[in-house]
């Protein structure tokens, strides 16, 4: 590949990139008021794609082990005690790696 086709693909992926990233900006500017579907987008959306992260996670898992489970279900409990994605991502990923140095 040459210097001339490598910065080629970079500027093409940066206009798509750009544009994907606008689109939605471009669309929500013409809209007069929120849009009821935005507001069930807002509510819905990331737990819906969270769950189908741990779901594809998951999915491969045999139950050799209990080490990624355990750290699932802490990080599921304490998300709905706490509401709060940061504590709950970080406390489930810090026993993970916990339990695999204990249990290796």
């Amino acid at each position: 590949m040459s210097t001339l086709d490598g910065v080629c693909a970079v500027l093409a992926a940066s206009l798509v990139i750009i544009s994907l990233r606008a689109l939605p900006f471009l669309v929500l500017s013409r809209c007069n008021g929120e849009a009821k579907w935005l507001k069930v987008a807002e509510k819905w959306l990331s737990p819906i794609v969270i769950a189908l992260l741990v779901v594809y996670s998951y999915s491969t898992l045999e139950w050799r082990t209990f080490m990624p489970y355990a750290a699932g279900a802490l990080t599921i409990a304490l998300q709905l005690i706490f509401k709060n994605g940061l504590v709950s991502i970080f406390a489930g990923t810090a026993l993970y790696m916990i339990l695999v140095r204990l249990f290796p």
